[in-house]
């Protein structure tokens, strides 16, 4: 995010007005534009008290009532918790130090996830026969849970389908998963 900021003042109908676009907003439009990555600040239009976060933390609690279960509820009690005593000074830096370390986590997990280092199954041959497999997988789940899907099928077709026997479809299974070991081993 940059140091720039749009700001946003409320006024004394609690309505938001963005000056930046000239423009009211609502709460999800304002969330929307955080999501995008803008810094924003909300002042009362009479007092120029900063509003900032006070429309963040209800932001924050929309997005628990919609969503649920965002924060774990005893997360939410500690931070309660020390809002009455000593750690409150040192809460705000201690969140912000874990929230950070969290994200640099995340983005290091998301740039290295597309390499070949991390992800074996970028190479092309590895990648079919991983699909194959998942494939045959879902054809296999499917029937099994589903068997009342062929009710439009004729005999002939159902009578190929059924041809393997459960033994001769483990043994598949089983090959195609040595398959699947052998070429990760040639990767490393």
């Amino acid at each position: 995010m940059s140091d720039e900021f749009i700001l946003i003042t409320r006024y004394s109908s609690r309505r938001l007005y963005n000056t930046n676009t000239s423009e009211y907003v609502t709460l999800d439009e304002v969330y929307a534009l955080i999501k995008e990555g803008k810094n924003i600040k909300i002042i009362d239009k009479q007092s120029q008290e900063d509003l900032t976060k006070q429309y963040l933390l209800q932001i924050i609690s929309e997005i628990e009532n919609k969503e649920g279960n965002v924060l774990p509820e005893n997360m939410l009690t500690e931070i309660i918790k020390s809002y009455s005593n000593a750690t409150q000074k040192i809460m705000p830096d201690m969140v912000a130090k874990t929230f950070e370390f969290y994200k640099n986590q995340q983005n290091e997990f998301l740039k290295h996830l597309n390499t070949k280092d991390v992800n074996p199954f970028l190479d092309e041959t590895t990648n079919e026969a991983v699909k194959d497999w998942q494939s045959k997988q879902f054809q296999i789940m499917n029937n099994f849970f589903n068997p009342w899907q062929k009710n439009g099928t004729d005999k002939s077709s159902e009578n190929k389908e059924s041809s393997l026997s459960e033994k001769d479809e483990i043994e598949i299974l089983k090959r195609q998963m040595s398959e699947l070991k052998e070429e990760l081993n040639k990767k490393k």
